[in-house]
């Protein structure tokens, strides 16, 4: 009897010894992936850190590319819980600088009132088959200027750009 206890007792010691190993390696290679990767720890919805570029910022994002077509006619929405709706996609440009701005049919009511607004694609993520304004507040993008084309070329349907990709906040 007294070697059978015995027997358990040392099995249960190496089944905990080896459940405690796999969590920590668990941890551990969640910790490495996530650095590896450059997984931003802010979900998809949130600003840049204070002193990160919009480059910076949408480079952690996972960006992926996506035809300019693909782009057209989605929702934009607020990154909040409530996900309110500020606008459809209109049209994406290239400045004569390079850098890529979404056209966004901004503001409104039932239709009335909207005017385009360029908002950096850096500043916008993919979530599904809608896109978010993740730097800009509602209120920022309300002082916007009315875009008007001049010193932009209006991109093809079928040119490739790279948005980044919204990180789920449930």
């Amino acid at each position: 009897m007294r070697k059978s206890s015995r027997d358990r007792c040392s099995r249960r010691r190496g089944v905990a010894s080896i459940w405690v190993l796999s969590v920590v390696t668990a941890l551990v290679g969640v910790g490495v992936a996530g650095e590896a990767h450059g997984q931003s720890t802010t979900p998809g919805g949130m600003p840049p850190p204070t002193g990160m570029s919009l480059a910076e910022s949408a480079a952690m994002r996972f960006p992926q590319p996506v035809q300019v077509g693909q782009l057209l006619h989605r929702d934009v929405l607020q990154p909040v819980e409530s996900q309110n709706l500020l606008g459809t996609v209109r049209e994406v440009i290239r400045n004569n600088d390079g850098t890529i701005e979404v056209i966004i049919n901004f503001g409104g009511f039932l239709g009335f009132g909207v005017r385009p607004i360029a908002v950096p694609v850096d500043a916008m993520v993919l979530l599904g088959q809608d896109m978010e304004v993740v730097a800009y507040t509602p209120k920022q993008l309300r002082k916007f200027p009315t875009f008007m084309l001049s010193g932009s070329s209006r991109l093809p349907d079928d040119t490739i750009i790279k948005v980044g990709l919204a990180k789920p906040s449930h």
